[in-house]
């Protein structure tokens, strides 16, 4: 069977979050050397982000009808769990991982559909070593560098938009989903710290699209403001004075930028398929303060209101932080520029 093959990369979104993972990277290309890949059932919210920016972009079955395929596809996982057709839509695969837990999902055997992986670290780049053949690149996390750059800060702005009185520190609460998620357990623990703190809640990609009636229960409770559009984290961090998660990818935006975090418990989660023993979100709760199930709203107040449990985690946090990051703060978005301008060179 032919197939027209357009020489130069498309980029995978599949759900909007990819825009805010890939968009400083995006910035640094020649708008003419990429395309956009959208699934055929786009949420209107990526649409959206897609036409304000202009993006050149083709559907999945129009590509595939006209039976075109890229010379380099860049995604975040394998969509769909369907190998052959990462296979027909690109002819070299290049993972940008957005994320770190849940290590049984994220660090499997999928991976060695990839020509080329990019890293956050070490810990990523030595766990997908078994990936023989495929090229590993330590590129730190492009989508946070402006937190570590010189730029100005309407805080201000950003303390009207989500509702948050100036005279009450922030709390950032980014819980995951599906049997990870942290809601149903301490919802209303959290929204009750309103008396004293502003309250955002920032509910994973996949909440909002498949699990309405915890949108619904979030939307129900007092907090100061519970994000129901796709948002980048990084100005949400900007506010946070502390960051509340649970697991998934949740603790480490944080641990990167530094803030004061507090991990909530799920029952059953250290047995769960996508994390278990030693997966990396399960290691940080050696070291992050940790509240459970039954945990009264005075632990709560004392853990936030207290600094001796957060002196043994800031002598550990830059271990931590060489362990699972590569120190490309503020620059990651230029290295993976720079190998994106250069696949040739490797593929």
């Amino acid at each position: 069977m032919s197939f027209l093959m357009v020489p130069k990369m498309a980029f995978l979104f599949h759900i909007p979050e990819m825009y805010f993972h890939y968009r400083n990277v995006l910035s640094l290309l020649d708008p003419h050397s990429f395309d956009i890949i959208l699934p055929d059932e786009a949420p209107e919210a990526l649409l959206d982000i897609v036409a304000a920016n202009q993006y050149r972009f083709s559907y999945i079955s129009e590509l595939l009808n006209a039976k075109t395929l890229y010379r380099y596809l860049i995604s975040d996982h394998v969509f769909l769990q369907d190998y052959n057709l990462m296979n027909r839509l690109g002819t070299r695969q290049i993972r940008f991982i957005s994320e770190l837990g849940c290590d049984r999902l994220n660090l499997t055997n999928w991976n060695k559909l990839y020509d080329m992986i990019f890293c956050f670290g070490r810990y990523q780049e030595r766990k997908l070593k078994f990936c023989k053949g495929v090229w590993l690149f330590q590129t730190g996390w492009p989508q946070f560098d402006p937190y570590f750059q010189d730029i100005e800060v309407d805080h201000e702005g950003l303390m009207q938009k989500y509702n948050c009185d100036p005279n009450k520190p922030t709390l950032l609460w980014t819980p995951y989903f599906e049997a990870l998620c942290s809601i149903e357990i301490y919802a209303e623990r959290m929204a009750a710290l309103t008396d004293r703190y502003n309250v955002i809640v920032k509910p994973h990609d996949y909440t909002h699209f498949e699990e309405y009636e915890r949108v619904q229960l979030l939307e129900r409770l007092p907090f100061t403001a519970v994000v129901k559009r796709p948002t980048d984290l990084l100005e949400l961090l900007v506010l946070a004075d502390t960051v509340f998660s649970d697991y998934g990818n949740t603790p480490f935006p944080g641990l990167y930028c530094d803030k004061r975090q507090i991990l909530l418990h799920v029952p059953y989660a250290p047995e769960h398929e996508y994390v278990g023993f030693g997966s990396s979100d399960i290691t940080l709760r050696s070291y992050l303060p940790t509240l459970q199930p039954e945990s009264s709203l005075e632990d709560f107040y004392d853990l936030l209101e207290s600094d001796t449990p957060w002196l043994r985690y800031e002598q550990k946090q830059n271990t931590l932080k060489d362990r699972f990051f590569a120190a490309t703060y503020g620059s990651s978005s230029q290295v993976v520029a720079k190998l994106l301008t250069t696949l040739d060179k490797y593929l």
